[in-house]
């Protein structure tokens, strides 16, 4: 990788590394940085945070930014942040990935409330991922916070956290939760067989901008007064955007928008759901490639014993939201890396092919 000043909100942070690639302080160190071979062992060398590194305050240049459809992760919440080299631009496209520079790094830290009877209670961070565009393509490493939140430290195979917390009716609860191999980060970011960014899209950015970013209103309209494109793709409001499947907008939009965001990175041509002929993607205009009236390439036991993805008026019978519902590893959708349903998207999905109004299949 090209040492050069370089992933919620965007922060740019630059530095200037010694010549051993060695890192200043602990979470102060404001000068350019190069992972060097291996990346930095604890997350705090990087220099993205300020202050203390649970606290997450993007040093300066990294820029905090939030998507519209996030992908489920067993109720974690996530900071997303992203920094870019100096003098890097970004390259937008109207539907896929957007185009970054080699050494941009997206980071993206995931956490837990500990009270969720309680909205204002202190989130536990477990993770935190880096992508980074490297001279080889994009490459992932992980870091693993400890229990006193001090640090993260980087890990490679993986691990298994027992997280405890309160429950919504103020119950004490415990809940087994993932943390990936690094390996495995390409079974959702690989398409034809090329590591990819899954979250800066036109249509996922398309919203206003967190609290904390360095400035309101839409990202986009955001992103062009701060200078990160190459060309600016002219106002938000004449570019595509998904609808938040939370919000309140059009059922089919926000469950067309939620199908996107946590699936259509694998159900995709060229990706590891590709096979099996189900698209997901946001534009796809053929109703039987997102799965109406569609008979599974390949579903087995994971049917539940109906006969077709969609039949549209009744998610009883349709495939795709029982594989929504179930936590059956041999069956369940998605297949990595979550352990739990999200009953949000399921009963979104059902609710969408419930109002369907497509004939009943044959």
């Amino acid at each position: 990788m090209t040492r050069s000043a370089l992933c919620s909100v965007f922060a740019v942070v630059c530095a200037c590394g010694s010549a051993d690639g060695g890192a200043g302080e602990s979470g102060s160190d404001t000068t350019a940085v190069d992972p060097g071979d291996p990346p930095y062992d604890r997350l705090s060398d990087w220099g993205f945070f300020e202050g203390a590194l649970v606290d997450q305050q993007p040093a300066e240049g990294v820029i905090s930014y939030t998507v519209a459809a996030p992908l489920w992760a067993d109720f974690a919440g996530k900071g997303r942040y992203m920094r870019l080299p100096e003098g890097g631009k970004i390259g937008v496209t109207e539907q896929d990935e957007w185009s970054f520079p080699e050494g941009t790094i997206f980071i993206k830290t995931f956490f837990f409330d500990t009270d969720r009877s309680d909205d204002a209670d202190a989130p536990r961070i477990v993770e935190t991922r880096l992508l980074i565009h490297e001279t080889t393509g994009w490459e992932s490493y992980i870091y693993l916070w400890d229990d006193e939140q001090v640090e993260a430290t980087r890990i490679k195979g993986g691990a298994d956290v027992d997280l405890a917390y309160v429950d919504a009716e103020g119950q004490p609860a415990t809940q087994l939760y993932l943390v990936p191999d690094q390996n495995t980060c390409e079974d959702c970011h690989a398409r034809d067989d090329v590591a990819r960014v899954l979250g800066p899209t036109t249509h996922q950015l398309n919203v206003d901008a967190p609290a904390d970013a360095p400035g309101a209103g839409n990202q986009i309209d955001l992103f062009s007064e701060l200078g990160l494109f190459e060309v600016s793709p002219g106002p938000a409001a004449d570019l595509p955007a998904f609808t938040p499947p939370a919000g309140d907008g059009d059922l089919a939009l926000r469950a067309r928008s939620y199908l996107h965001g946590n699936c259509a990175h694998c159900h995709r041509p060229g990706a590891g759901g590709g096979p099996s002929g189900l698209s997901f993607l946001y534009w796809e205009d053929d109703p039987a490639k997102y799965g109406v009236c569609k008979v599974p390439a390949a579903a087995g036991g994971g049917a539940g014993g109906n006969q077709v993805d969609i039949w549209p008026g009744d998610p009883d019978r349709s495939i795709v939201p029982f594989r929504m519902r179930t936590t059956d590893p041999e069956i369940k959708m998605p297949e990595l890396p979550s352990l739990l349903a999200d009953d949000f998207g399921a009963d979104l999905i059902s609710e969408w092919i419930a109002g369907m109004t497509e004939p009943p299949c044959e």
